[in-house]
C-alpha cells in the first residue's frame, strides 16, 4: 500500500507545473423529460443571499414568466426571490427572450456560471426552461445548479393527456392542479371529455336508466347539464385561460354522434331507435338543430366559452352497419368540422374514417385526428388523406380503472423502452414524421360507480405522466 502511495506521489511530481488534477466536469442533470444537450462546467451555482430573477424592461412576457417562476420557487422552496428589471449580478437568475432558430418554438438554453442565465426564442420555451431550473433546484437542499450549458427542445409539439370527465365528474380544483403538474413535466395539451355514458347492460339493459352526463353549464338547453357535478361556463373559460398562461392548451370535447346518451336523455327524439339511444339519429333534422345550437353556445361571441385554438367534436364508434348510415356519418363529421372552423378554431376528431369508409368527402386539411385504433382509422391512409395525427394507441396508453380490459395501470417500462409517438398500434413511422404531431395517453372512466376516486385516478396517471412526458419530448 505504501509503495502504491509513493508511486502515485512520484507521478504527480512529474506533472508539469500548473497542470494539476482537473476538477471533474459536471454530469448532465437529471430532468424529466431528459435534457437534450449538456456541456458540463466545473463547480456549482448557488443563488446568492440577495438573489433576484432579472429580466429586461422591454420584454413584458419574460417579466410575466419571471413572476410565475418566482411564485413557484417560493411555493416549492419557501424562498421569495424578487423579480427585478435591468442588469443582473452574480448569484441572480436571468430570463431573456432571444432569437435562436435552432431551438424552434419551444426550445430554450441555460448557461450557468456565477449566475443562471435562461434564454429562449419564445415565451413557451422560456417557461419550459423555468421548469428545468425548478426540477434541478429541487434535488439539492442549497438549491444549487451545476455549472454548464443546456440546450433543449422537443421533437413533438403535441404532448398530452385526455381525461374522461363525462362518466365521472372530476372537480375543477383537481383539473387546475393537473395542468400545473403537466406543465412541470412539459406536457402541453389536456383534452377534457365533457360528455359520455355508461353501458346499458349494467343498468338493466334500459337506456332510460343508464347513467349519462354532460358536464358544462348550458343556457341554450336548461336542464341538460349534469346535476351530480358540472362546470359553469365562467369557471371553464377561466380554467382554459389559467392553463394557457402556463402554456397548457385545454381541448374541450363534445362527443357526438355516438357516446351521446346525455343529449338523448334530454331530447329523446334525436336518439337512434335502430342503433341505440347513445347514438344520435343522423337522419333527423332536429339532431343538427340541437348540436349546432350546442356548439354555438360555446363558440360564438367576442368572449367564447371555448377559449383555445382547438375544439374536439368526437366522432368515434358510430355504427357502420349500413352504407347509407356510413355516408350520413361522414357528412355529419364534415359538417361539424366546418362549423368549428367557421368560428376560427381547428377541429379535432377521433379516427373513424376507415371504419366509416365511403364516398362522401370529409375535410382533412388542417384537421387533427386522434389515432387510437387502426381498425377504425388506418394511420397511413389518414396521413395520405391529409390528416395530422396524434398518437394515442388504445392497447398501449388507455387506462380504464378496475375494468378488466385495457390497462388498470400502464406498462411504463415497456412504454419507456419501446414506445414513441410514431408507433401507432402495429403501424410504425419514422421519428419526427411531419404528419404526426405527437402523442397522448388517456384515462377512461367506463365503469360508472365502481368506487374509483379522483385520488385513485391520480395514482394511476401520475407515474405514466412522467414517463410519457419523456417519450413525447425526445422520442
Amino acid at each position: 500500500m505504501k509503495t502504491l502511495s509513493k508511486l502515485i506521489l512520484a507521478v504527480l511530481c512529474l506533472l508539469p507545473v500548473g497542470h494539476g488534477l482537473r476538477a471533474a466536469e459536471n454530469p448532465k442533470p437529471f430532468v424529466v423529460p431528459e435534457i437534450r444537450q449538456w456541456s458540463g462546467g466545473k463547480g456549482r451555482f448557488v443563488p446568492g443571499p440577495d438573489a433576484r430573477i432579472v429580466c429586461s424592461p422591454d420584454q413584458p412576457e419574460a417579466l410575466r414568466i419571471a413572476r410565475l417562476f418566482a411564485a413557484d420557487y417560493a411555493e416549492m422552496f419557501g424562498r421569495a426571490l424578487p423579480v427585478a428589471l435591468g442588469k443582473a449580478s452574480p448569484g441572480d437568475f436571468v430570463l431573456a427572450l432571444s432569437p435562436d432558430k435552432a431551438l424552434g418554438t419551444e426550445g430554450y438554453s441555460v448557461r450557468t456560471t456565477d449566475r443562471a442565465a435562461l434564454s429562449a426564442p419564445t415565451p413557451a420555451g422560456l417557461y419550459w426552461g423555468t421548469r428545468t431550473l425548478l426540477q434541478i433546484s429541487e434535488q439539492d437542499s442549497a438549491r444549487s445548479l451545476p455549472k454548464g450549458t443546456i440546450r433543449d427542445w422537443p421533437d413533438y409539439p403535441f404532448r398530452g393527456f385526455m381525461i374522461d370527465c363525462g362518466r365521472k365528474f372530476i372537480p375543477m380544483d383537481y383539473l387546475e392542479d393537473l395542468t400545473r403538474i403537466m406543465a412541470y413535466y412539459k406536457l402541453n395539451v389536456l383534452q377534457v371529455h365533457l360528455n359520455d355514458n355508461g353501458f346499458k347492460q349494467y343498468f338493466g339493459h334500459d337506456w332510460n336508466k343508464t347513467y349519462a352526463a354532460f358536464r358544462l353549464e348550458s343556457d341554450t338547453f336548461p336542464g341538460l347539464t349534469a346535476r351530480d357535478g358540472s362546470y359553469s361556463k365562467k369557471e371553464f373559460a377561466d380554467f382554459q385561460r389559467q392553463a394557457a398562461d402556463r402554456f397548457v392548451e385545454i381541448i374541450p370535447e363534445i362527443d357526438i354522434p355516438a357516446h351521446s346518451l346525455a343529449f338523448t336523455h334530454y331530447k329523446p327524439e334525436i336518439g337512434s331507435k335502430e342503433y341505440g339511444m347513445d347514438h344520435l339519429d343522423l337522419f333527423n333534422p332536429e339532431t343538427y338543430r340541437f348540436a349546432d345550437a350546442l356548439f354555438r353556445e360555446y363558440l360564438e361571441g367576442d368572449d367564447p366559452v371555448f377559449v383555445g385554438p382547438r375544439v374536439h367534436i368526437g366522432t368515434d364508434e358510430y355504427s357502420n352497419a349500413k352504407k347509407e348510415v356510413v355516408e350520413k356519418f361522414r357528412a355529419f363529421t364534415d359538417h361539424y368540422i366546418r362549423l368549428v372552423e367557421s368560428y376560427g378554431k381547428q377541429a379535432v376528431v377521433w379516427g373513424a374514417l376507415t371504419h366509416a369508409s365511403g364516398r362522401t368527402p370529409v375535410k382533412a386539411e388542417n384537421v387533427v385526428m386522434n389515432a387510437w385504433y387502426n381498425g377504425y382509422a388506418d394511420p397511413a391512409a389518414m396521413i395520405e388523406q391529409g390528416y395530422r395525427l396524434v398518437s394515442i394507441p388504445d392497447g398501449l396508453v388507455y387506462i380504464v380503472p378496475m375494468a378488466g380490459y385495457y390497462h388498470d395501470y400502464l406498462n411504463e417500462t415497456y412504454l419507456y423502452e419501446q414506445w414513441t409517438p410514431p408507433h401507432i398500434g402495429k403501424a410504425v413511422f419514422e421519428e419526427r414524421h411531419p404528419a404526426i404531431l405527437g402523442g397522448m395517453f388517456a384515462v377512461w372512466n367506463d365503469h360508472v360507480g365502481n368506487g374509483i376516486s379522483v385520488k385513485d385516478i391520480h395514482h394511476r396517471i401520475f407515474p405514466p405522466l412522467q414517463t410519457l412526458s419523456a417519450k413525447m419530448w425526445t422520442g
